[in-house]
């Protein structure tokens, strides 16, 4: 998918999978993130920026960050209008899961989010983190939570089918339990990951088929 394409990995994180799509063949590879805390080895043809880019790429990959962004759906619509041909969002621990709450690195209680108030497990976490958070929403420098669900993830991919066919969509089961993300409210709570894979309409079909003309872009 990225071998002989631009690419640009919005949320980076520390950037190693911006070396790993470089390594695979991609021309160019960008590593977006607005909390820079990137990997220092750059070999040609890539690049780390804190400073949202506004050139279009082949490829726009969202990995294990969805869960983490402020405006999901801002931040997907700018990725799409990012896109020229694929955009690829894989993310995991939705915020009902087992480790929904990401509070893994003081507790291995599962639904820890689920069993105690949210002022009880950030009294605990103030033990560990000195950050002053008090919500999910606030917990740390780019590790905040939006409490993202399977559903509201797909209805946030429904909202655009128009702007984008999907090739590829799965939901992933905890421990690869059988039938887990087919059944109503387990799958909820038994969903470990979520990846999605949607291309880009020929925009000269999208505005021929569009009476009212092309669409602005955002």
């Amino acid at each position: 998918m990225v071998r002989g394409k631009t690419v640009l990995d919005y949320g980076c994180g520390l950037g190693r999978q911006v070396l790993a799509m470089k390594a695979a063949g991609a021309v160019r590879v960008v590593g977006y993130d607005p909390y820079p805390k990137f990997v220092d080895d750059r070999p040609e043809g890539v690049e780390f920026r804190s400073d949202l880019p506004r050139e279009r790429y082949d490829v726009v990959l969202n990995s294990s960050s969805f869960e983490h962004l402020a405006d999901p759906v801002r931040d997907f619509e700018t990725m799409r209008d990012l896109a020229r041909e694929r955009l690829v969002i894989t993310w995991a621990e939705p915020f009902y899961s087992p480790t929904g709450s990401h509070m893994g690195f003081f507790t291995r209680v599962p639904w820890v989010n689920l069993l105690f108030p949210e002022r009880s497990v950030f009294l605990v976490r103030s033990l560990y983190r000195q950050d002053g958070a008090r919500r999910y929403e606030e917990a740390g420098l780019g590790g905040a939570l939006n409490r993202m669900t399977v559903a509201r993830f797909e209805e946030i991919v429904r909202l655009h089918k128009r702007d984008m066919r999907v090739e590829f969509q799965r939901n992933y089961a905890t421990r690869a339990l059988p039938l887990a993300t087919a059944i109503p409210v387990m799958r909820e709570l038994l969903t470990s990951a979520c990846t999605c894979v949607l291309s880009a309409p020929d925009r000269r079909t999208l505005m021929s088929g569009n009476s009212r003309g092309p669409r602005q872009s955002r």
